[in-house]
């Protein structure tokens, strides 16, 4: 084979070589996604509901009721979005008895902390044959990781130099079960407003020539773990 044959061979090899690298030898834009996009977790939102049976026997919530409300209000204002709903019996012949029960409640709820403006009321339409359940709801946000476990494509993985499938997945599912409100996953928590009062007492004893900073106690003693 003379020089110019060895040359064409050569030449047809490295185009099929390339040809094979370009085919799936190089590692593509599906194999650059973070942890995050391999394994996400999805938010969904989720009503939360408590039943309270009307008692037209008495004109007081029971202790019992009392305690689910103010178990149900700390779960409101833990992880709750949007208002909370008294929803009351309309329609049964003791409407009044009805709206008095709905008013403790929602007196209730503003006792354990759940601000009036939040604390939306509603009816919906029932018969005489009615319980009279007043119903209370509001709306929270669970997360859901994704599975793990993928141990295909694990050989085609390594010789791409690629992580494994399930890297960051048990991570991702630690993340999910542990933040205390996932709609902070879909938007920030929005903050608190700064104490303007606060701000202005700083600068007036700064002014005054006062010490500003946190008053430290001389007489404490520190002590150190062996």
């Amino acid at each position: 084979m003379n020089a110019s044959l060895k040359k064409i061979a050569l030449l047809s090899a490295a185009s099929l070589s390339l040809s094979a690298c370009a085919g799936g030898m190089f590692n593509g834009p599906q194999d650059a996604l973070t942890v995050a996009e391999t394994h996400p977790i999805a938010v969904d939102s989720q009503v939360m509901t408590l039943t309270i049976s009307g008692d037209v026997s008495t004109s007081d919530l029971s202790n019992v009721d009392k305690a689910r409300l103010r178990a149900f209000a700390d779960a409101y204002l833990t992880n709750g979005h949007g208002p909370l709903t008294v929803t009351a019996p309309s329609g049964a012949g003791n409407d009044r008895n009805d709206h008095e029960a709905a008013a403790d409640i929602r007196q209730a709820l503003n006792d354990s902390g759940v601000p009036w403006s939040v604390i939306h009321g509603a009816t919906y339409r029932t018969g005489e044959a009615s319980n009279d359940e007043i119903i209370l709801s509001f709306t929270r946000y669970v997360a859901t990781p994704s599975p793990c476990g993928i141990w295909t494509g694990e050989k085609s993985r390594s010789y791409k130099n690629l992580r494994s499938a399930n890297m960051g997945c048990a991570t991702m599912n630690n993340y999910a079960a542990m933040i205390a409100d996932p709609h902070d996953l879909i938007a920030p928590a929005a903050s608190a407003p700064v104490d303007g009062q606060s701000v202005v007492r700083v600068i007036q004893a700064y002014r005054a020539g006062e010490v500003t900073a946190s008053e430290v106690d001389s007489n404490i003693d520190a002590e150190t773990s062996d």
